[in-house]
This record gives structure tokens, sequence and C-alpha cells, in this order.
């Protein structure tokens, strides 16, 4: 490994550039007096004491008492494991942080408030995106109308996840047979019934309804999210009716 390299990892690994520097020189020196460590890392005199001071509460370099004082690198395995077992550290922190944030946005969704959201995408997949969010954060159950969704992987995925959460999922379908083999899979009940809408009830209070024909290609794509909406009755009314035809 030439000195770049090294110079490159250790940044990676958290030093700054002229901490970099410095224990890089030091790596290929073993032992120098600070100025030689100055000229050789390229780091100013006026900054290399207070590095080397820093590389030392890291415990990455020994100091050596004497006239002139030098300095002296740590085996190089322990400077590595050092770095990397405190970057592991702050990574296991940092995923904590995460989680604890996710929790708490997770409560301010389930917090949402009765009412209407119309929206606006350039891209077809962007509100499969938002759709498949909204299935991700069903507790007890999905009832869907779809011609074009419930083939898509980021939904089906998202179904996936909720049914191992145990959430009862329904389809009423108007796609070919051979094209629900996933959903089919992953335990979900459908049901073939032609109706030409792409809408997802969730929960029995939310309802995800797209305003424009997915089936084609349009510069923009709307759509509506429904809380608490007294429409929410209406397409259950006529997704039992398709459900349960009458004989």
């Amino acid at each position: 490994m030439n000195g770049q390299e090294i110079f490159e990892l250790l940044q990676r690994l958290g030093l700054t550039e002229y901490e970099s520097k410095t224990l890089t020189s030091l790596i290929r020196l073993g032992e120098a007096k600070a100025p030689d460590i100055s000229r050789e890392a390229q780091v100013p005199k006026t900054r290399v004491y207070d590095v080397l001071d820093k590389l030392m509460e890291r415990d990455l370099i020994i100091e050596i008492q004497g006239r002139p004082k030098k300095y002296r690198v740590r085996e190089t395995e322990k400077i590595f494991n050092e770095l990397v077992n405190r970057k592991k550290s702050e990574l296991k922190e940092l995923e904590s942080e995460t989680i604890e944030l996710q929790k708490r946005l997770g409560s301010e969704f389930k917090e949402e408030r009765a009412g209407e959201k119309v929206m606006k995408v350039k891209d077809r997949q962007d509100f499969l995106r938002i759709l498949a969010q909204e299935v991700q954060r069903a507790n007890n159950s999905i009832i869907a109308f779809t011609e074009i969704t419930s083939k898509n992987p980021t939904i089906i995925k998202a179904i996936n996840e909720a049914k191992q959460r145990n959430v009862e999922v329904k389809v009423l379908h108007g796609l070919p047979e051979d094209e629900l083999a996933e959903l089919k899979k992953i335990g979900v009940e459908v049901k073939k019934s032609t109706h030409n809408i792409e809408a997802f009830i969730i929960d029995d209070k939310k309802l995800v309804l797209a305003l424009s024909d997915l089936k084609k290609e349009k510069p923009e794509y709307n759509f509506t999210i429904w809380i608490e909406s007294p429409m929410i009755p209406v397409f259950k009314s006529h997704f039992e009716r398709h459900w349960h035809p009458k004989k």
C-alpha cells in the first residue's frame, strides 16, 4: 500500500486532512522530530504540533521525551484496529439514533388528521413509491382495486411486509392470471373483476386513489389521499359488490 492509499484510507476512517498526512508520514518514517514530520507531511509548522497532540489524544502515536522531542508511530495493526473500532462505534450510535428518529416519525404519521390531499408527480414510479409508503403503514387491513400497481415490485414488497405483520390484504384485479403469481405466493386474496380503478383502502380510514390513468404515458400523474373521508365507505361498498357479486 503506497502513501496515497494510506492517506485516503485514514481520511475515510475519520481523520482530518492534516491528521491523515501527518500519520501517513510517521508510518513511513517510524520515528521523527516535529520539523521533519512537518516537512515530510507538507503540514505547516504552525499546525503540526496541534495535529501531533490530537494524534496522541487518539493514542495513535507516542511522544518520546528528549532534546529535541520525537514522535513514534504505534504498530499499524493497532492504529487501524483502533480507527475501525471507533468507526463501528459511531455507526452503531448513528443506527440507534436513526431507529429512534424513525419511531418518532412513524408516530407522527400515525397521527394524521382527517382530510384530503391532492398530489401531482411527473413520474409514475413516484406515485408507486408513495403508495408503497402508505401500504407499509397499514396495521390491520388493505383492500385494493388495481389493474397495474399489484404487479409492481415496489408495491409487491410493501404488501409482503404488511402480510408479515398479519395485515389482511384483498385485491380486486383486472390483470391476466399469470401476472398475479407474486401476490398469491405471499398469501394475498385475489379476485378478478374489471373496474378500471387504482385505489387502496388502508385500515378502513385512508384511501389512496389514482386520478390519472396509470396505464398511459403522461407528463404528470394526479392522485389523492383521503383520510376518514365519507368517500371511503362508498368505495368499500363498491368493493364488496365486486368481491361478493350477486348471482
